[in-house]
């Protein structure tokens, strides 16, 4: 047994002990002052971050008696066993067992006198006794091959994880897709779109890419795997189809009431259970700017945007200074347009993709599965990856020196995040929030002028042939695209579902005062509505929490939207 291991098994031996006597004051004793608990359904079927001693302890008091926590054991897999962390800590995962369930943890440990103690724990429910995953299938039956012709098409990848997962517990869910071909909700995006993130981080679950699959995925293959994905994993989907408004819950017989227009075919149906995997994003943010009934040019959302050629020698102007918008301008100015101007409302973070690369790289490096990348990426705090992160602002704003001394030059005004935290934690906050984008091109076009930048104003009003800001400056324009995010999700669900439902429901992505995202994967308020959202990994990590109803018949309603 190595050193590392050693003091593993120690701290490992003591948690494990104080757990299965459900001695909380022992059990508290093995985290610093200071550390946080990260839970994901082991101790209540929710997702809760604790820090310090005094709220782990309340949390445990009445919680950990019940489970009979036992037969710990460190890791010994690759990526999961003991390693160093930081100069001075150790990390490592761990397993363990409840009467009806089976564990994963992740313990991030520090020295603390003689005594090695954890800064953070995270402990997740990986399967529950007698409704495991059932893994892969033989593919024959009674010496004759499976026909699996009825499952076709699909959503978007937030309702087929869900499914695939699903169905690996034998919980028999039906996809229903607005759309006419799986993809459809990505083909629809602007043709320049690619994930921002590496292949390795957003792999669909149970099914890894090829290896030589490109690092960052362009829009097209993104529609063509999840199409692939459908027929693959066996999926029941039915496309071109969408819930009626009007969907009524029977409290007394636990089962929703709805209309599924399929095709030209109404179809009555009664799930126990509703996901709504319509993602973060709601109804297209339109600001309502006088004077648009006069402007001769064209105005639309980002969302309809289908490519710069239409508008070569045109007068382009851009509002919002976001991703969105970052990679709109940089193709209006590859296809030619007379101008381009990106209007910056207030500020903006952005990073260069080489920095996503390298924390890719760490996060998710090659050669390692995403099972255990998902847990170590899941396995600390936001909150205390916050707070870590706050601690190093100065070398994040000295490494992107280089690009924001391009923007700046064009007159793009900076931040680093709303707490000095970075990019990273903006991706959990509300859309419309602060904006952040990763440079992939866009700043070396702003810096020499090709892409010209408009800061600190609002439009106030159209002329036939421009706008007027604010600042009562004029720019003319042929074309005006909204880059102005999304409104709440939950609006749009109103008519379908009920706003009594709806509006008693949790707010839809962002943080809570513990960190955790709110809605999503976790109970919304009602018994038998769900929320889901978030990128490839987020949904890929977090779709098994919906098994809490795993032995429960459950019928999956997801939709997608651009």
């Amino acid at each position: 047994m190595t050193d590392l291991q050693e003091k593993a098994n120690t701290w490992l031996t003591k948690f494990a002990l104080a757990a299965f006597q459900a001695d909380i004051d022992a059990v508290t004793d093995c985290f610093l002052p200071g550390g946080w608990l990260r839970d994901v359904l082991l101790f209540t079927w929710n997702t809760r971050s604790l820090e310090g001693r005094e709220k782990i302890a309340a949390y445990l008091t009445n919680t950990l008696p019940p489970l009979h926590l036992s037969n710990f054991k460190l890791d010994t897999e690759d990526g999961l066993k003991p390693e160093p962390y930081l100069s001075d800590g150790l990390a490592t995962g761990f397993t363990f067992e409840t009467l009806d369930r089976r564990g994963h943890g992740y313990a991030y440990l520090r020295p603390d006198g003689d005594e090695w103690r954890a800064l953070a724990v995270f402990t997740m429910v990986t399967d529950i006794k007698g409704h495991e995953e059932t893994g892969h299938e033989l593919g024959t039956y009674n010496g004759h091959t499976l026909s699996w012709e009825e499952a076709v098409v699909g959503a978007g990848q937030t309702g087929l994880h869900i499914a695939a997962r699903f169905k690996q517990m034998n919980i028999p869910s039906l996809v229903v897709e607005r759309h006419a071909v799986v993809g459809d909700q990505w083909r629809q995006r602007y043709p320049t779109l690619s994930l921002h993130t590496t292949k390795n981080h957003h792999t669909l679950l149970y099914q890894p890419y090829p290896k030589n699959w490109p690092t960052y995925t362009p829009r097209d293959k993104v529609a063509d795997w999840l199409k692939q994905y459908v027929e693959s994993q066996d999926l029941v989907v039915w496309t071109k189809s969408q819930i009626l408004p009007g969907a009524k819950y029977n409290s007394e017989a636990k089962r929703w009431h709805v209309v599924v227009r399929k095709d030209d075919k109404d179809i009555e149906l009664h799930p126990v259970h509703i996901v709504v995997a319509t993602g973060a994003l709601g109804a297209p943010r339109i600001p309502d700017v006088p004077g648009a009934d006069i402007f001769k040019g064209t105005v639309f959302h980002a969302s309809k945007y289908m490519g710069g050629q239409p508008y070569t020698g045109k007068d382009c102007i851009v509002v919002g200074a976001g991703n969105t918008s970052a990679d709109l301008c940089q193709d209006l100015s590859f296809r030619g347009a007379k101008s381009v101007t990106m209007v910056q409302r207030s500020s903006t973070c952005v990073i260069d993709i080489s920095t996503v690369a390298g924390a890719m790289v760490k996060g998710y490096p090659d050669g390692v599965p995403y099972e255990i990348c998902d847990i170590r990426f899941n396995s600390m705090p936001i909150n205390l990856q916050r707070a870590m992160a706050r601690q190093r602002e100065a070398e994040m704003w000295e490494r992107e020196k280089p690009l924001h001394d391009q923007l700046r030059k064009g007159g793009i005004k900076l931040n680093m995040g709303t707490d000095g935290s970075g990019q990273h934690f903006l991706t959990f906050e509300r859309s419309g929030g602060t904006p952040y984008r990763v440079d992939v091109g866009c700043a070396s076009l702003i810096e020499s002028g090709e892409v010209k930048v408009k800061q600190g104003v609002e439009v106030k009003r159209f002329t036939e042939s421009g706008v007027i800001f604010d600042d009562d400056s004029v720019l003319p324009a042929d074309l005006v695209i909204w880059a102005t995010g999304y409104l709440d999700p939950r609006l749009s669900h109103r008519e379908t579902y009920g706003a009594d439902i709806i509006d008693n429901t949790s707010p839809l992505w962002g943080l809570d005062e513990e960190g955790e995202i709110r809605g999503a994967y976790k109970p919304t308020g009602h018994p038998a509505l769900w929320y889901a959202g978030g990128d490839f990994a987020s949904s890929r990590f977090m779709s098994k929490q919906l098994v809490r109803e795993g032995s429960s018949a459950v019928n999956l309603i997801s939709k997608s939207r651009i």
